[in-house]
């Protein structure tokens, strides 16, 4: 018994200081100050500089904070300084972190010491008016080049200056990757042109290049990066080479002018919004191994008439096609077995879409005020339409209500002035909030006998039905 009792002595007392350590911890720490600098110790026992809390114009950077040797700049150390005009780093720091000088927009003058060994990610990204970044001219890990900034290890394009002259730009053979925000908002760039070393396009590397007009991609990329051509609105027309597999989220969002996209067929996959806002493309044919439509991916490409889905699609995500205005039609693959919210919303000129008998799942708005709609037949499998799913479908004049179909939701036919004659089946056991209200032509309903719930507004504002449905029974539940 008094083994039993120790033993659970010790199990209480390791209860209680895991308890009190795990508190312990989840209290956040101040960060370390000196002058006008915070830091944090890095693993070897010196100082990386995280957060530069001054005002100065010109700065020296101490190699030191409180005696100990500093040998790191941290991402985004210095980010929006906009007083800064003039930096200088000292020999012994190692590395230079992401976008460590972020929006510094009056920066004039920067060096990089000998001491360097490592550069993240376009550290002087929107320092719209740097002109002077000094480096030794046998630098062993970074070097410039006709004013633009590379790194040696990884044969990086780190950096373009937003200063350069206005005109087209050749990047140097051997070049193997064109690194993330390398050409942010370089307005002055026209024309580029990538030798066949370059094997990547990093994320946002061209974005707001608005006056980008031509672009090679060659065969040796195989990905275009996140957001990497974002408002590029010089841009009208693009072709991808054979060896192109991938283009990523946000990747041509917002290039307004591009009418004409040829998709090599090798291409598998296609990210969020890659296409979002390009309001100028007219048409476009996706390779056979697409098999999924990702979230926003053609929104708002108020000009496409028509897209070609291949078979083996899937998958069609929320907004995927929103506010399409001039898609007038689309014929969706029998393989399709899921819709997400807001998918077609807003395609106004869209006349008739048929869905298969494999699709499962049509989200809330998903065509909401597609207006043009007249007919729509629920696939077989479909046991629910969401709310707000046909809202503002003015043109509906025909409805099919398969026999699967056990839930209509909040809206669901909301304002569908064309509906005339709605059948309710048998196998339907809740109607909604609203589900066909201010349906101002809506003569007849056809209730089922055994249906459990129905909203008592579900019928509102519906004022030429001849024999309205009584729904007193359903008031007090």
């Amino acid at each position: 018994m008094k083994r039993l009792r120790a033993l659970l002595m010790v199990c209480i007392l390791c209860l209680v200081s895991v308890c009190l350590y795990g508190s312990a911890a989840a209290v956040p720490t101040e960060p370390l100050v000196s002058g006008d600098y915070q830091y944090a110790f890095r693993d070897d026992g010196t100082v990386i500089i995280t957060r530069y809390i001054g005002s100065a114009g010109d700065v020296a950077i101490p190699s030191e904070l409180k005696g100990t040797p500093v040998t790191a700049i941290g991402p985004n150390a210095f980010d929006n300084c906009s007083t800064l005009f003039f930096a200088e780093i000292p020999e012994g720091i190692t590395s230079i972190g992401d976008y460590a000088f972020r929006f510094c927009k009056s920066l004039e003058e920067i060096n990089l010491p000998d001491s360097l060994q490592e550069l993240g990610k376009n550290p002087f990204i929107g320092c719209e008016a740097l002109e002077i970044i000094e480096i030794s001219p046998d630098h062993p890990v970074v070097y410039k080049d006709d004013h633009v900034l590379f790194s040696r290890p990884d044969q990086r394009l780190v950096s373009y200056s937003p200063l350069r002259d206005r005109g087209p730009y050749e990047v140097p053979d051997g070049t193997t990757i064109i690194g993330a925000n390398a050409f942010y908002q370089c307005k002055n760039l026209t024309e580029l042109k990538l030798p066949d070393t370059i094997t990547s396009i990093g994320q946002k590397a061209f974005m707001f290049c608005d006056n980008l007009k031509s672009i090679n991609l060659p065969e040796s990329i195989s990905y275009v990066g996140a957001g990497a051509f974002i408002h590029c609105i010089g841009l009208h027309s693009l072709v991808f080479p054979d060896t192109i597999t991938a283009i990523g989220d946000n990747a041509f969002e917002d290039c307004t002018n591009l009418k004409e996209v040829v998709l090599p067929q090798d291409t598998v996959s296609i990210g969020d919004k890659a296409f979002y806002k390009c309001s100028s493309l007219q048409t476009l044919e996706l390779p056979e191994g697409i098999t999924a439509i990702g979230k926003n991916t053609f929104a708002l490409c108020k000009d496409l008439v028509s897209i070609i889905l291949p078979d083996g699609v899937t998958y069609i995500g929320n907004g995927a096609f929103l506010d399409c205005e001039k898609l007038e039609e689309i014929e969706i693959p029998m393989t399709v077995n899921y819709i997400g919210s807001y998918a077609f919303s807003g395609c106004s000129k869209l006349k008739e879409i048929d869905l298969p008998n494999t699709c499962f799942y049509i989200g809330p708005y998903a065509f909401s005020k597609c207006s043009s709609l007249e007919e729509f037949r629920i696939p077989m499998i479909l046991n629910a339409i969401s709310e707000h799913a046909f809202e503002g479908c003015a043109g509906l004049t025909e409805l099919t209500i398969t026999p699967r179909v056990a839930f209509i939701g909040d809206y669901a036919f909301a304002a569908c002035v064309g509906l005339t004659v709605i059948s309710i089946p048998e196998t339907v056991t809740s109607v909604g909030d609203n589900a066909f209200g201010y349906c101002s032509q809506l003569q007849t309903v056809e209730l089922p006998e055994e249906l459990e719930y129905v909203n008592p507004t579900a019928f509102e504002n519906c004022p030429n039905l001849i024999d309205p449905p009584d729904l007193s029974r359903y008031e007090a539940q």
